[in-house]
């Protein structure tokens, strides 16, 4: 990172822990000088011309464009021509995490890919809206803008109700802007949907890179950079998670909670589980019934 970048941070701006986010709509009218931040930041450009510079690369910006600049990626603008933005901080795991989101190429593509994918894919994979498109986003960020300035009883579910709708239409638009054979983070989006739709079954990291037309080299490097994980691991653990919501049931055992799970084989099972849950099922389902 550039020594000159200045790093920011959530709790030095007044964002909330347990509530990180801001809105804000920002006329800029000269340039502003590069930085990052320890949170995540969603930006739609409304009107006006700039250069956008992110992690050293510089990027010409106009209305409709639409970016996402995650925590420690440095990023300003410069050459500003009557610009105007609305820019939404936020922390990912906080308001990104609801399930059906994740079953959506775009949002994959958009939320996660694009991001870490930027520059193998020379910006080219970057969301611009039409007018139309850009008019339907700005009414769910002014209703956003509107409950955030006057934070009414109940304003943060709502903002999270009107951010989630704001997230899932992007993610629509990112998907039917481009076909998935020329977009890269497209195509990488729906293998990771590929996965959510079918981890219980099956699955080979063959098969999630043919998705991606990548080579499971490319597929394996391209997925752990941006989920911080591998595939096969990821897999591992969406099927965990479900088993969990299983051992709630006391009249399946352990052997078709496994197998339910996508596990065919119970000690694979019992010591992944405890590799992340510190603890076996039996003991796991225990601690259920005892709550």
């Amino acid at each position: 990172m550039d020594m000159m970048t200045t790093r920011l941070f959530a709790t030095d701006i007044g964002l909330e822990p347990g509530f990180t986010f801001r809105i804000q709509k920002c006329p800029l009218t000269h340039e502003y000088f590069v930085h990052s931040h320890d949170f995540s930041e969603l930006v739609v450009i409304l009107q006006g011309s700039a250069v956008h510079i992110i992690e050293g690369r510089e990027y010409p910006v106009t209305a409709g464009q639409v970016f996402l600049i995650h925590s420690g990626v440095s990023h300003g603008y410069k050459n500003v021509d009557g610009i105007e933005y609305i820019n939404v901080m936020f922390q990912p795991e906080q308001l990104l995490q609801l399930s059906e989101l994740r079953l959506l190429p775009g949002f994959q593509a958009l939320f996660y890919i694009e991001p870490f994918y930027r520059k193998e894919m020379n910006f080219k994979g970057m969301l611009t809206l039409n007018e139309a498109q850009l008019q339907e986003a700005t009414k769910l960020l002014d209703l956003i803008l509107t409950e955030y300035e006057l934070q009414p009883q109940g304003y943060r579910l709502m903002i999270r109700s009107y951010f989630t709708a704001l997230v899932g239409l992007l993610s629509r638009y990112y998907q039917i802007g481009s076909g998935a054979e020329d977009n890269k983070a497209l195509r990488i989006g729906e293998a990771v949907t590929y996965i959510e739709e079918h981890f219980l079954q099956p699955i080979t990291l063959q098969a999630m890179a043919d998705k991606a037309y990548l080579s499971t080299r490319q597929f394996q490097r391209v997925f752990t950079r941006n989920y911080h994980t591998t595939p096969m691991d990821y897999v591992i653990r969406k099927r965990l998670d479900y088993s969990c919501t299983l051992l709630r049931h006391p009249n399946l055992s352990i052997s078709q909670v496994a197998l339910e799970s996508g596990f065919r084989d119970q000690n694979y099972y019992a010591r992944q589980f405890r590799k992340v849950y510190n603890c076996t099922p039996s003991e796991y389902r225990e601690k259920l019934q005892d709550s």
